[in-house]
């Protein structure tokens, strides 16, 4: 239901990433790079396109914890049910997102989101496909408070809508609502690399759990984009794997079996120290950071962006046509998704870099 949802919002999320677009171009703003965005919009294609299959069982494991082991069954046609919700489901959203910042494996299904170094609207569909799917375990929290799941995946999706408009440089501070609600400025700095932005601002509508659990900080000093283990490729498939392939690169090159197992839960960017001796990797300086740059010509724009709009009709008959058509179809538009991503990625490869 929430992937079909978001199905129908797509077209005016492309109106409002054009109208940016046209307004950062009007003030002379390089907030876009084409392949960037297409990158970026490509990674939120596969990732509906994957949570279509994830999330139907585990909508289905949500309802059956509610139903059978809930300690109170709400109403859902109270406002009071609605308020309530609203306000947990905000709380539990800020520890599933804080700790896929803090964790190895977490920041693995979390890291497609940040590894642009642009920040505009196309940032805020670049998701990761394992994100939600992982995060599911404390949203059965709410199942187990009575959360009816039409609330759930109502006031989820709303959380997800009302994080759109954050993703943007253009908005500046906002007097009255900074600190209270998350705004463009709070997420810029969540989306920072700078010292004093790293791991903060992990609200969703709200800012009030990080006044509260002291990871608020205000914007200061002009923010830095991406992530410190930089991803410079322009695949929306490989760009879901890279930590998670990093962490087992490191996991086998180390020396204790513990440190194999221990790495994944550890705090995100730590190594043993078998890694650390046989893959030495400097650490990040953001003196020495330089924007990932590639140049496209005309006819490889084109071509990028034919097969983009493959992947996005295709998306598009999964999502709308859930329900309707048979799963054998589903999985060859899945792979049709796949494949046209892929192929897009193989365009923008050939590109040089500045």
């Amino acid at each position: 239901m929430q992937n079909v949802l978001l199905a129908y919002a797509t077209p005016f999320f492309f109106a409002l990433i054009l109208a940016e677009a046209w307004w950062a171009r009007r003030k002379g703003k390089e907030f876009f790079e084409f392949s960037d965005s297409l990158t970026s919009i490509g990674c939120g294609v596969f990732t509906v396109t994957i949570e279509l299959f994830a999330k139907t069982f585990l909508l289905g494991l949500f309802i059956v914890v509610e139903q059978r082991f809930a300690v109170w069954h709400w109403p859902v046609d109270s406002w009071l049910t609605w308020l309530v919700f609203f306000i947990l489901l905000d709380f539990v959203y800020y520890w599933a997102h804080r700790w896929s910042h803090e964790i190895n494996f977490f920041w693995g299904g979390h890291v497609p989101h940040h590894q642009s170094e642009h920040y505009n609207l196309t940032t805020a569909l670049r998701q990761g496909a394992w994100q939600d799917i992982s995060h599911w375990p404390l949203y059965l929290v709410l199942a187990l408070a009575g959360c009816p799941a039409s609330v759930f995946i109502i006031l989820l999706t709303v959380s997800k809508l009302y994080q759109f408009w954050i993703h943007t440089r253009l908005i500046d501070k906002i007097p009255l609502i900074e600190g209270i609600f998350n705004t463009p400025s709070a997420h810029r700095v969540h989306h920072g690399i700078n010292d004093p932005y790293i791991d903060r601002n992990h609200g969703g509508t709200l800012m009030i759990w990080d006044r509260i659990f002291g990871t608020y900080v205000k914007e200061g000093e002009p923010v830095v984009f991406g992530v410190r283990k930089a991803f410079h490729s322009r695949n929306p498939l490989t760009a879901h794997v890279d930590w998670l392939v990093t962490l087992w690169r490191d996991a086998s090159l180390s020396y204790r079996w513990q440190d194999r197992f221990t790495i994944w839960f550890r705090r995100t960017g730590w190594r043993p120290e078998g890694a650390k001796r046989r893959d030495f990797r400097p650490p990040f300086s953001l003196e020495k950071f330089r924007l990932y740059a590639p140049v496209l010509d005309a006819a490889q724009k084109r071509t990028g962006f034919v097969w983009f709009m493959l992947a996005i009709v295709a998306n598009s008959t999964m999502l709308l046509g859930f329900g309707h058509i048979g799963w054998g179809a589903q999985l060859l538009l899945a792979a049709l998704v796949t494949v046209t991503l892929w192929r897009m990625a193989v365009v923008f490869s050939a590109s040089s870099v500045k």
